[in-house]
């Protein structure tokens, strides 16, 4: 009878323990169900939010008047422009770059990218065997280079020209949606315009003169005119531009010796011989010592660097203008 009793006691622990762990393993089943639901419904989610905030297809009206889409966000990007080059980098995009123009020269890190040759006409066959996603280019680049490319199924974007310095807040924006640097661009706009504006606030009341010097000599006299986003820097500066009566590049050595400006900007390349030529070396600025030497691409290339040119020129004319002020 005891064996009996044992036996069914037995019986009945092994059969609660079966329905133990056949109700344990449900449990256990039904709870990787759940995770793994919730897991693919988090993911769903992630790719719908991703997919809504993605600006992609992009279509782009471009400096041709052409309508350029660019599909998906690109992952490989030739820049034929050391200015829009300048910006990719600026905006932290820089390994997307697997090409670059030859003259791209700044920061120091872009000379370890390809180089497909010159702005205007750079090696078709080089850009293609790199398979970019896009080529950003400005309105310099050739009509021929143009369509090489784009007959090979390559998006090329010419990224529109601006006149003026705000202009350029545009150009970055513009390259950042190209370039799938969306967020960065914002962050770099809003960055730039609250130093742009602090700049022009404790620009110095002054009326001096500038007059930036793009050329001279035997092959003519170019500067920038009124209408040349060279000229806004000048003015954030809190100074007047010399040649602001004039639109364009185009300049001459006669309207600079009646103009004679308070301040000289002079490439660095030309500043020795522009200081001994005649007859710029009778104006007031050359004989006063106020002739400045310059890195003309914070000038010239339409980006970040073109704050550094307002303080540039600020810092010149707010130090000589203390100076007057304490000499009267």
């Amino acid at each position: 009878m005891k064996r009996k009793m044992l036996a069914l006691a037995l019986a009945f622990a092994m059969t609660c323990g079966v329905i133990s762990s056949c109700s344990s393993s449900a449990e256990e089943t039904t709870a990787a169900e759940t995770t793994t639901a919730a897991a693919t419904e988090e993911t769903t989610t992630e790719e719908t939010t991703e997919a809504e905030d993605s600006i992609y297809p992009l279509t782009y009206t471009d400096a041709y008047g052409n309508e350029v889409t660019i599909e998906s966000e690109p992952q490989k990007i030739v820049s034929v422009s050391p200015a829009l080059t300048e910006i990719v980098f600026a905006l932290g995009a820089e390994d997307k770059l697997v090409g670059r123009s030859d003259y791209d020269d700044y920061p120091e890190a872009v000379f370890d990218i390809q180089a497909v040759g010159p702005i205007d006409l750079p090696d078709t066959e080089l850009i293609a065997s790199l398979e970019p996603d896009v080529v950003i280019a400005s309105s310099i680049f050739s009509e021929e280079a143009y369509n090489a490319i784009t007959d090979l199924g390559i998006p090329v974007v010419i990224i529109r020209d601006e006149t003026t310095l705000e202009g350029m807040f545009d150009v970055i924006a513009d390259v950042a949606d190209v370039i799938g640097a969306h967020d960065a661009g914002e962050a770099l706009v809003e960055e730039l315009s609250a130093d742009l504006a602090e700049l022009k606030a404790n620009a110095p009341e002054t009326d001096a003169t500038v007059y930036y010097c793009m050329g001279y000599g035997e092959y003519g006299d170019y500067t920038a005119g009124g209408d040349t986003f060279i000229n806004d820097i000048i003015v954030a500066a809190g100074a007047t531009n010399a040649a602001a009566d004039v639109t364009g590049w185009s300049y001459s050595a006669e309207a600079l010796i009646e103009a004679d400006p308070d301040y000289i900007l002079v490439p660095a390349w030309g500043y020795d011989a522009f200081l001994e030529t005649e007859p710029y070396s009778s104006l007031t600025a050359v004989q006063e010592g106020r002739v400045i030497a310059i890195d003309n691409n914070l000038f010239e290339r339409q980006g970040p660097r073109n704050l550094e040119a307002v303080e540039l020129i600020q810092e010149a004319v707010s130090a000589d203008a203390a100076e007057d002020a304490q000499a009267a």
